[in-house]
């Protein structure tokens, strides 16, 4: 009769490391996918490399300054949309001269569309309301056109990796008081 072997401390070995394996394998195949974001990882500055053209503080836009904002704001709209990111994340901070919050908000935003108002913390934070609820991206880029028409003064910046704009500042009528605006618009994260 043969007396059975018993498996020795390298057997052991293999069969825990394969075990481990085996685990982990089942781990990766549970854990949810990379978020979008990560596909988007770009080799920009730090900054944008577009800056608002430098003007004298009493001098309106000339309406070759105008154009320029416009066409500038529909090339990247046409960058934005062929990146395909409608469902997502952004803050957005809004100020003016009048009794508006400033605090910013996080918009949820799925099919372009805002869906939900979020405090900086990512709990619900009310209703859609103004002055954060238009500020999806389309929205930005809508304000922009809107801004160069009829404001005095208008300076944007766009992300210099996504093309979306992150921070637009303007003067409506110059001379006239309290009737500044900004808007700022960052940390998108796109969702799956």
């Amino acid at each position: 009769m043969i007396a059975p072997v018993r498996p020795g401390p390298q057997v052991e070995a293999v069969r825990f490391l394969a075990f481990v394996g085996m685990c982990g394998a089942a781990a990766l195949a549970c854990h949810h996918a990379v978020p979008v974001h990560a596909d988007f990882e770009c080799q920009a500055s730090a900054r944008d490399t577009t800056r608002p053209p430098a003007r004298a503080a009493n001098e309106a836009l000339s309406a070759a300054q105008r154009d320029a904002l416009v066409a500038e704001a529909r090339a990247r709209r046409a960058a934005w949309r062929a990146l395909g990111i409608t469902d997502y994340h952004i803050r957005v901070a809004v100020g003016c001269f009048c009794p508006w919050p400033q605090e910013p908000r996080i918009l949820d935003v799925r099919d372009g569309k805002a869906v939900a108002l979020l405090d900086t913390l990512e709990r619900p934070a009310g209703k859609l309301r103004e002055p954060w609820a238009p500020n999806t991206v389309e929205g930005l880029f809508d304000y922009i056109e809107q801004a160069a028409r009829s404001a005095d003064v208008v300076g944007v910046r766009y992300d210099p990796c996504l093309g979306y704009p992150t921070e637009i500042r303007g003067d409506q009528k110059l001379g006239r008081f309290d009737d500044w605006f900004w808007v700022k618009a960052t940390d998108l994260t796109p969702r799956r």
